[in-house]
């Protein structure tokens, strides 16, 4: 390489016809300088103690050519590989894996910013489920110009769970209030221990008969910035995901198919969907505090699953006291 530089080459036409960097090249120039070329020899490329192990490999390969698992994100994955298999892979090495494929995208959703518009509403005392519901509308195609129908449904923001919800042709007080009679009674809360509310300024949300209806049941009613749907976010997240699941069907001609369909959702998304803000846990796991125990039993998995990848790995590498003495 010197022979080539001093014949006239540059050291960018050198370095990239040996594939050597520029960087390296003058490191060494400085090393056979001082006549310590050999000095610090970087060790051959050998695997860190926390990669993975084949069987950990062939779980991934499994999970990701799985088609019941198709449209599952990467965090989605982990766990469905942690129930099957019983030890813990990260998202990340799983989108990694897909990358390799080809295979890896976008799942979640860009946040749009915004500029602050005054005070957002106080969800500071939020510890807990029922503490807190957020509730919209939103409109369902019918297939018929002008005509929708209006889904309604009551979230809570803590736990994400969808505790009511109905389907109308009109977008109106009346609508939302049935919703909330269904959900205080199927959670069994009374005037005492009545959730708050969290809408937005919509013409139903301000009416007489809403403000009426609160003020009977003892609901306190906090509504958001003018213009500022992320104050409710969590219910845009929702529609979100009701018209993004692969199985929507777009158009909704009666009522009658709205309200099938939507029954086998909001059960789904309940009972089997594994929420991403939550721990990835189901709503209703979340809800009844059973989420302690399952991420708790996810952690000691985990540490299990480093423990014999770091023993596995350390056996290939040659014998090392101190690790084996901190596996065992």
């Amino acid at each position: 390489m010197e022979e080539a530089i001093a014949s006239g080459m540059t050291m960018r036409e050198v370095c990239a016809v040996v594939g050597l960097s520029e960087r390296r090249f003058r490191e060494w120039r400085i090393r056979a300088c001082k006549g310590d070329i050999s000095r610090h020899p970087k060790p051959e490329n050998t695997k860190p103690y926390n990669a993975l192990t084949p069987e950990e490999e062939a779980a991934i390969e499994r999970a990701v050519a799985c088609a019941e698992w198709a449209d599952l994100s990467c965090r989605e994955l982990s766990v469905k590989i942690m129930e099957r298999d019983d030890f813990y892979i990260s998202h990340v090495a799983i989108w990694e894996y897909e990358k390799r494929l080809g295979v890896a995208g976008h799942r979640g959703k860009r946040r749009l910013m915004g500029h602050r518009r005054g005070e957002a509403p106080d969800t500071s005392f939020l510890n807990g489920p029922n503490q807190l519901w957020a509730w919209d509308f939103t409109k369902l195609p019918t297939g018929v110009p002008y005509r929708f129908w209006y889904l309604c449904p009551v979230l809570d923001r803590w736990s994400r769970k969808v505790v009511g919800w109905q389907i109308s042709d009109r977008a109106d007080s009346e609508l939302a209030q049935t919703v909330w009679d269904q959900a205080l009674l199927a959670e069994g809360l009374t005037q005492a221990n009545a959730p708050r509310s969290l809408s937005d300024r919509g013409p139903q949300m301000r009416s007489h008969s809403t403000r009426d209806f609160f003020r009977e049941l003892g609901v306190i009613q906090l509504l958001a910035r003018p213009r500022t749907p992320n104050d409710n976010a969590h219910v845009e997240s929702l529609f979100s995901t009701v018209k993004t699941a692969p199985a929507y069907p777009g158009v909704f001609p009666s009522l009658k198919e709205a309200k099938a369909y939507f029954s086998k959702f909001f059960h789904w998304y309940n009972d089997e969907h594994l929420h991403t803000r939550i721990g990835m846990v189901t709503p209703s796991q979340k809800h009844s505090g059973e989420w302690r125990r399952i991420l708790a039993e996810r952690e000691l998995i985990r540490a299990h699953t480093f423990a014999r990848r770091r023993a596995y790995n350390s056996m290939l590498r040659g014998p090392n006291k101190d690790l084996e003495a901190a596996v065992s």
